[in-house]
């Protein structure tokens, strides 16, 4: 799991994201002191770094031109062109083929023959980037296109027809898993928007997937053009008890769920998600639904926007939800709520069965809408593992048109009661919450709240601001709840807790961006207690940070 506070010995990756959600809703600037001038604002020139890629393991022969896979690889500070810069993976990959291009935060390139297991880095302009890991390993690589037929063999030149031929290709129709480390391409214009026929109500019915991290299964989008998969009139996107899957660089639509993963070991990256028309009344589901029978699987859910999702649902439906054993969760870099629709919370962490859930991650997230919580530690034990939050920018949430009733409104909350044995500290630093808790009725509103016995809550270099004192800082009667250095504006006076609170109008450069203007009292008036080393945008943080989601 990827290290995220700094302590003294602990570094964190972070990197780029940029969002601004269509159902923000307009702060007075006499309330926030927002500004639009950005004159004056400085900026810190970072290092190329990265964030993450698409697929982590793959060929580098074979494919359409026998170069292997290509690899997306997301970041900040590349360069808006290649130039002089170089992309490797123990030798130079290949970035000058037909499908690979190179912008400021993403590259396509393919591995070809040069690439081998170990480390992808980025080197501009002298600077080194970060690595991540990558392994090169014999790989099926199978093609799905609208041109194509199920009698062929699924190369690039004689590609499949549909997804359920290539899946079947190479689990021998349904009764193991891929024999090796498997990738399926669907290439723009492949007809996705189907129920696969296996009777789990779904376009992608993952059932089998891959054995280990090193032999996969990986659903990718193809370099090129949008791939669209599912429908609003099949119940789920994709849905499956499929291990050892990575879900990549699609547009994935369903009527009740886009992705319902009921097992883990899974990758979601990269995929535009949304639930526009859920039936009426729907509960106990999500837009993105995580849930596992075994504790120790991972999930990694990152660069992906949530977007158009909801209606005239129950408040137990959610955009995103891990459930049951959903533990060691690396959740990054996402963008949730675009055209918010009409759904309780935005990222829900909360077992139904089993244990408390840890080793939760959640950073560098764009989230707004929900008539909930915006990020819903609900049923957590970070004594088990760390359970954080950080580097998010977190606006106009649990609003006032919730139909609902009380059901806890805030922008970051530990808010159920905890089963027996919960205990330890979430940690929450370098977010900014902007307007969060605009729904007053119940006085279970507020930027940050504890309601769950036993487990505390930290705040560190913090932005909250509010319109007023009807949203509070906290949540009205939360306990165990301290920290220093955060930065209070709206609603009053600071919270008694915290000994280094900033009391000033933020000055941010403008009413959607929330980075910074120079001059700001946020400037250099963090802690380096526990802090992230890079911000939302990439920009590595000073010894003396900023408060706040932005350096």
């Amino acid at each position: 799991m990827r290290i995220t506070s700094y302590r003294g010995d602990l570094l964190p990756l972070f990197g780029l994201i940029v969002f601004i959600a269509s159902c923000a809703r307009v702060i007075p600037p006499s309330a926030l002191a927002l500004s639009s001038d950005t004159s004056g604002t400085t900026s810190t020139v970072s290092p190329p770094h990265i964030n993450y890629t698409d697929i982590n393991v793959g060929s580098n022969t074979g494919g359409d031109t026998g170069n292997g896979v290509y690899i997306r690889i997301f970041g900040s500070n590349f360069g808006s062109s290649q130039g002089s810069s170089l992309l490797t993976l123990g030798g130079k990959l290949i970035t000058n083929c037909r499908l690979c291009s190179w912008t400021n935060n993403q590259i396509i390139a393919q591995l070809g023959p040069a690439a081998k297991t170990g480390d992808i880095h980025v080197d501009v302009a002298g600077a080194h980037s970060n690595g991540v890991p990558f392994t090169v390993t014999p790989t099926t690589i199978l093609f799905v296109a609208a041109n194509g037929s199920d009698s062929n063999r699924g190369s690039f030149a004689a590609p499949f027809k549909t997804w359920r031929a290539a899946f079947n290709s190479v689990t021998n129709t349904d009764s193991h898993p891929p024999k090796q480390n498997t990738v399926i391409y669907l290439e723009p214009g492949a007809v996705v928007n189907f129920d696969d026929g296996r009777g789990y109500s779904a376009v992608l019915s993952t059932d089998i997937g891959g054995t280990s991290p090193i032999k996969q299964l990986s659903i990718v989008g193809f370099p090129g053009g949008t791939v669209n998969v599912g429908s609003t009139s099949v119940t789920h996107g994709v849905h499956g008890w499929g291990s050892y899957i990575t879900i990549a660089d699609l547009t994935i639509v369903g009527k009740v769920s886009a992705i319902d993963a009921e097992k883990g070991n899974v990758r979601i990256i990269n995929n535009s998600l949304s639930c526009p028309s859920p039936p009426t009344g729907v509960g106990g589901a999500a837009c993105i639904l995580a849930e596992t029978d075994t504790p120790t699987d991972s999930w990694v859910f990152q660069g992906n926007n949530v977007h158009d999702t909801g209606g005239n649902v129950d408040k137990t439906y959610h955009a995103i939800y891990f459930s049951s054993n959903a533990n060691h969760v690396e959740f990054g870099w996402n963008n949730i709520g675009a055209n918010f629709l009409g759904y309780c919370r935005s990222v829900l962490f909360h077992a139904t069965t089993g244990a408390n859930l840890f080793d939760l991650h959640v950073h560098d997230n764009q989230i707004a809408g929900g008539y909930c919580d915006a990020i819903s530690f609900a049923s957590v034990n970070p004594s088990a593992g760390t359970v954080e939050a950080y580097n998010n920018v977190i606006t106009h949430v649990a609003i006032a048109s919730n139909p609902y009733g009380t059901a806890n409104e805030a922008g970051i909350a530990i808010n159920s009661d905890a089963s027996p044995g919960a205990s330890g500290t979430v940690y929450s630093y370098n977010n900014t919450v902007v307007d969060a808790g605009e729904y007053t009725i119940g006085h279970q509103n507020g930027c940050f709240g504890v309601v769950s016995p036993g487990v505390s809550l930290v705040l560190t270099n913090n932005i909250c601001m509010q319109p007023s004192a009807a949203q509070p800082y906290i949540e009205p009667n939360s306990t165990g709840v301290s920290g220093t250095n955060n930065l209070w504006y709206g609603a009053g006076p600071a919270p008694r807790f915290d000994p280094r609170p900033v009391i000033l109008a933020p000055r941010l450069a403008t009413a959607t961006g929330f980075a910074l203007q120079a001059g700001s009292p946020a400037h250099a008036a963090g802690t380096m207690t526990r802090v992230s080393i890079f911000d939302i945008i990439g920009t590595q943080r000073s010894p003396a940070p900023s408060i706040g989601a932005y350096e």
